[in-house]
């Protein structure tokens, strides 16, 4: 079975937080276990509905799950982080988020997006917990969006508004504190708007060559979710991560602890070679850097190992029946 890498990430991410905040993750944990009756499974570990208020009831601080969002830094969440702060601009990394934010943030809800006027509605869907369970994950999210906004661009969400479909909490002087925006309670959804404005604020952090690399590592590990952890899967996945610098055939079978005999028979097993492999993943890069970034036909070919540029315009031409130049002249909008 695959390692579901993207939410171990956020896992290990919510866990240091807590403890942070002076909170044992594993009684809080055992605790929400223990609290779960006989009609629960035995074997599936406590939902985050359940840790969250498990949690609050132990520290006896109504206003964790804000706080707990507040202090979730990007970095934390690895390659997904990277891939935010590298975005160019908030709508790229709004883009990026309802893309891959429900691999790294395992929470009970998702997002549906909708296009008004002058900018965007992103609506808040719970279909499972209490009602003040649903607002411990609302507070969660909307907080580690909050946080994020910060890190990405450090400057007030100007025109952003939020609805709730709660009433207003005991503790919504808090709210007011961490979310300098316009908030209504007791509405049909929970939803928030932003302008296209906002998202057409530039990322302070943002780099498309590394976007390109990090953008491709979460698709290639959320592809990785929905297989078995076969080798063709696994070889993808040193591959794209050691980009730039890129493993050898022999340097991953002992990443896989395994002979280069049996990595080349199991990848024959599985209908391919590590030359086709390596070719994918090398003809993906060349295209996102081409559409992507203003990187030059000789930079490109440097990221992707080739010693001269004219071994990569031969491969380019051979993957894609076309020229680098031409390709990008007609990826241009």
């Amino acid at each position: 079975m695959a390692v579901n890498v993207p939410h171990a990430t956020a896992a290990k991410a919510f866990r240091l937080r807590l403890a942070s905040l002076g909170i044992s993750p594993l009684e809080v944990i055992e605790t929400a276990s223990l609290g779960r009756g006989t009609t629960a499974s035995v074997q599936s570990p406590p939902t985050v509905y359940e840790v969250l208020e498990t949690a609050v009831a132990m520290s006896g601080d109504t206003t964790l799950a804000i706080k707990i969002g507040n202090g979730l830094d990007l970095a934390g969440y690895g390659t997904y982080g990277f891939a935010l702060m590298s975005c160019s601009d908030m709508g790229a990394a709004l883009e990026l988020f309802l893309r891959y934010g429900h691999a790294f943030f395992p929470q009970p809800c998702s997002w549906h997006r909708s296009v008004s006027k002058d900018g965007i509605i992103l609506r808040l869907q719970q279909n499972a917990g209490t009602i003040y369970q649903q607002m411990l994950v609302t507070e969660l999210a909307f907080s580690q969006m909050n946080y994020a906004n910060k890190l990405l661009v450090a400057k007030p969400a100007e025109g952003v508004r939020v609805s709730f479909s709660y009433p207003k909490p005991a503790h919504f002087g808090v709210y007011q504190k961490t979310w300098p925006f316009p908030m209504e309670f007791d509405q049909e959804y929970t939803e928030i708007f932003m302008p296209d404005r906002w998202l057409r604020q530039r990322v302070r952090t943002g780099d498309p060559t590394t976007n390109v690399l990090f953008s491709q590592q979460c698709e290639e590990l959320v592809s990785g979710m929905t297989e078995a952890d076969e080798t063709t899967v696994l070889v993808r996945r040193l591959l794209i991560h050691s980009a730039g610098n890129f493993l050898s055939f022999s340097e991953i079978a002992k990443q896989l602890y395994v002979t280069e005999r049996t990595l080349r028979r199991r990848l024959a097993t599985e209908g391919t070679d590590f030359r086709t492999i390596f070719d994918d993943i090398r003809n993906t890069l060349a295209q996102n850097y081409l559409r992507k970034t203003s990187l030059s036909i000789v930079e490109i070919a440097d990221l992707l190992n080739y010693t001269e540029a004219t071994n990569f315009h031969r491969a380019f031409q051979r993957w894609n029946s076309t020229t680098p130049s031409d390709y990008r002249q007609r990826a241009s909008p």
